[in-house]
């Protein structure tokens, strides 16, 4: 009896999978990428008091921080997503009979290809008409990546079931480009979901603040700090060196040399910020939401 020819091993995906890897290995990439998120999660959220990021000075570390709170949520789906999507696939190839499987596959091939062509075009469209998905913050850079994904895994369960595998570099480079595509989705709907997040954090924020402990801010000199529920108050004690005082602030965050702060009462209608730059002349004091202040110098 002549033994089955056993299928060529296709190792397309693995060799272009290195390859790709290779580009994104050095830890300044993933670096600047991070930084990059960051960027747009603090831009957002500062864009939400009206306050330009730049002028704050954020550190390296600061975007860095931020850039977890914008991926921590596509990461956590793309994961789950990827897992189910194996356990799935292995589950089926294990329970099903071949002749089962074989005839499953092939019904599966046009879907995938037909499904790969919605997403791709869902994902495009928000990208020809940005308003069109803006509600759904990410969604269209994670349809352009997983459409462009369904096409070539069509191609190789319709080989698996043929047995007409491609070989030589072409599927190499055919998945290469692949995933250039599907991470270029990918780092799209980071982008898109980092500022969502980033201006939800500024909305949330907005709401707590009434709850968040005091600033009392002290000058040498009147700085003219005022808004909904700040205090001004001038010191009548000729031994203080402040001579001014101000309450009912709440510092937002402190970075180099500059204090970004909100009056409690600060809302998006008619709301200033503030941003003090660090000087000998200006002292901060700190308390918690609760407290009974003494109102003096």
């Amino acid at each position: 009896m002549r033994a089955t020819p056993a299928r060529p091993k296709d190792d397309a995906p693995s060799k272009a999978l290195r390859v790709f890897g290779s580009l994104l290995a050095p830890t300044t990439v993933l670096t600047a990428l991070l930084f990059y998120f960051g960027t747009r999660h603090a831009t957002f959220f500062c864009k939400w008091f009206g306050v330009h990021y730049s002028v704050l000075g954020l550190s390296a570390p600061d975007y860095l921080i931020r850039s977890s709170d914008g991926m921590f949520v596509p990461l956590t789906v793309l994961a789950a997503a990827g897992l189910a999507a194996l356990w799935g696939y292995r589950f089926l190839r294990s329970a099903l009979s071949p002749r089962t499987w074989r005839v499953l596959t092939r019904r599966a091939v046009p879907v995938l290809v037909a499904l790969g062509f919605v997403l791709l075009l869902l994902g495009l469209s928000g990208l020809a008409v940005p308003t069109l998905l803006y509600a759904l913050p990410g969604l269209p850079g994670v349809c352009v990546a997983l459409g462009v994904v369904l096409f070539p895994v069509a191609e190789h369960l319709h080989a698996s079931v043929s047995g007409k595998h491609a070989a030589g570099v072409v599927p190499v480079i055919q998945w290469t480009f692949t995933f250039v595509l599907a991470s270029i989705g990918l780092f799209w709907a980071v982008t898109d979901y980092s500022a969502a997040v980033g201006e939800a954090r500024g909305y949330e924020y907005e709401t707590e603040l009434g709850d968040m402990p005091e600033t009392v801010v002290f000058s040498t000199k009147d700085i003219g700090i005022r808004g909904p529920g700040v205090t001004a108050t001038a010191c009548t004690a000729t031994d203080s060196a402040y001579r001014f005082r101000y309450d009912g602030l709440v510092l937002v965050l402190q970075s180099g040399a500059q204090s970004f702060l909100l009056p409690k009462g600060w809302n998006t209608r008619d709301g200033v910020a503030l941003v003090l730059p660090r000087s000998s002349d200006v002292r901060l004091e700190f308390a918690r939401p609760e407290a009974e202040l003494e109102r003096s110098c």
